[in-house]
Formats: structure tokens, sequence, C-alpha cells
């Protein structure tokens, strides 16, 4: 347990920072921050993680009709063209990525430790103000405690369906889909801006882990009568992801995929330090950290490759 969110996530960084070695075998981390502010739900969390959200919420009827995912569906469906910023996966409720702003990041940028956050939200002009209080949240948040309500089965779901699955639900299919796009992305962006950048080993890297994601998915459809050690490399295989001397001028985010931007606030950066390096012009720096990344990407793709056998 901590405190001290504002300012700087100093609780739970300090709480993560002293419990590193039992957090290795932590399955994931499930956050909320600002539980209720309105009707709509919303939802962000590692690619492993997005789809056990999604079916979360399938289980949770709305007080509007339907179940929670379909009302999220519906407000997503109508406001489509303010969230094109948002990755999509098929036709499922696209879910944002993990930037900062909340006791998540210790957990997933520092340690590795799979994370989920989710909220519902709407107007929300009082955040921080001395008018933020329980008269303002009766009156026009949640009069009727339906919200938290909800919010407190989706998230109790997340809980019991991690806590009792015999085989953890990670989903490292979407998660090798995603980065693919993402090194796509990034090499769009690097002749945008005119970096001759050798993208050959990233996209092998992302090649085989998105591979070695189809193997596992699979694997465990039909897992072992004894899956322990199935369940370890899927969990390893996320902190695999993280580099050990960190992101460029912030060592303290060590995730090659997700940080949140230097420039962005809040807002997830995905390939940070490609991506940062690229809109730099830093060619030396762009090409080291794409090697960093094919590096942190083939140990995770070998950890799932193991496992898949």
């Amino acid at each position: 347990i901590w405190d001290a969110e504002e300012e700087g996530l100093v609780g739970s960084t300090e709480w993560v920072e002293q419990h590193a070695a039992e957090l290795s075998h932590a399955v994931a981390y499930f956050n909320t921050d600002v539980s209720v502010s309105g009707p709509d739900f919303n939802a962000a969390a590692v690619p492993s993680l997005k789809q056990f959200v999604r079916e979360a919420t399938t289980e949770v009827p709305s007080s509007k009709g339907g179940t929670v995912y379909d009302q999220w569906k519906k407000t997503e469906d109508a406001n489509a063209e303010d969230h094109e910023h948002r990755p999509r996966s098929e036709n499922a409720v696209p879910i944002d990525n993990l930037g900062s702003g909340s006791d998540y990041t210790p957990f997933l940028q520092h340690v590795g430790v799979p994370s989920t956050d989710i909220g519902s939200d709407g107007p929300y002009g009082v955040y921080h103000s001395t008018f933020d209080d329980y008269n303002w949240f009766t009156k026009f948040a949640d009069p009727t405690f339906a919200y938290e309500q909800q919010q407190a089965r989706v998230f109790g779901l997340e809980v019991l369906h991690m806590a009792d699955a015999d085989v953890l639900p990670y989903n490292y299919q979407l998660y090798g889909k995603d980065i693919l796009n993402y090194v796509n992305a990034a090499q769009i962006h690097a002749a945008n801006r005119n970096l001759s950048l050798d993208f050959t080993a990233a996209q092998a890297a992302a090649q085989r882990f998105a591979n070695a994601g189809d193997d596992i998915h699979r694997t465990q459809s039909t897992p072992p009568a004894h899956p322990d050690a199935l369940n370890r490399a899927l969990r390893a295989a996320e902190e695999a992801l993280l580099n050990p001397a960190g992101l460029p001028g912030r060592p303290w985010y060590r995730h090659t995929i997700y940080a949140p931007g230097i420039y962005t606030g809040y807002a997830a950066v995905v390939i940070p330090g490609v991506n940062e390096a690229i809109e730099e012009g830093n060619t030396p720096l762009a090409q080291a950290q794409l090697t960093a990344l094919a590096d942190a990407l083939n140990r995770s793709a070998a950890i799932l490759e193991a496992a898949a056998k």
C-alpha cells in the first residue's frame, strides 16, 4: 500500500523499487485512477491484456442497457473521428496504450509487469480544483452510484479472471501485430525525416516476435497438463522487453515498446527510443535504439518459442 500519487507518482515508484524482486512474480497490475467522473467507460492496457479487458466488460451489465462493452462500443463509434490515434484490433473497441500520469507507470515501464487502467469519464471541468468534491460527484458524475458499481464489477472480474486462470490470459498474438505496425510506422517516420536507417534487424525481430505470438497462442489453447513452465514463460516475455540500460536520457524508463513521450505529457509514445531519436534527427542514436529494440524483441521471442514447443 502506498500514497503520494501527486506529485510525481512518488508513492508507487518507491514501492515498486523497494519490491522489484517480488514483482518479478506478479502476473498483472490493475489500475484505476479517476474511477468515475461520468458515464463513458475507457481503458488502456498493454496489448497482451487488451482482449482480456474487453472480455471482462462483456460480462458486466450496463445501466444504459446491454453490457458495458456494448455501451463502450457505441461511445467509441460515435467519437471515432476524435480517436483516430487509438490503435485498432480488427473490429474490436480500440484500447489506449499506457503512457503515464498514474500508478501503473513504475509497474510497467520500470519493472515490466503487464498492466491495465480503467475508468469511466465524462465532462470533468473541476479536475484537481476545490470543486472536485463529493457534492459535485453526487450531482453531476454519478448521482445513483450506478457507474461506481459498474467499475467495481469490471475491476473485480479482472482480478478474479487473472487469479483463477490455469493459463495466464495474455495475448501475444495481438502484441506481435501491434509491434509490426509500430516498426513499419517508424520506418515511414524516418523516411519522412530524411534519415537513412537500417531497419532490417528490427523488422526481422518484430516478425520473429509476431510468429512466436502466434505459436504461443496455439499452445495456450491446448496447454500441457501442468502449465507452470508455460505461465512462467508468458510472464517473462513481457519483462524481456525491458532494456536494462533504459531509454536515452532517462534510464529509469526501461520498456522498449511504451513510454510517456518526452514532450507529450501523459500520452504514450510507441518504441520510444527509436521514434524520439528519429524526431530529433539523430541518426546514430536512432540506429542504436533500433538495435536495442531488436535485442529486446529477440529475447522475448526466444522465451515464447521455447515455451511453445
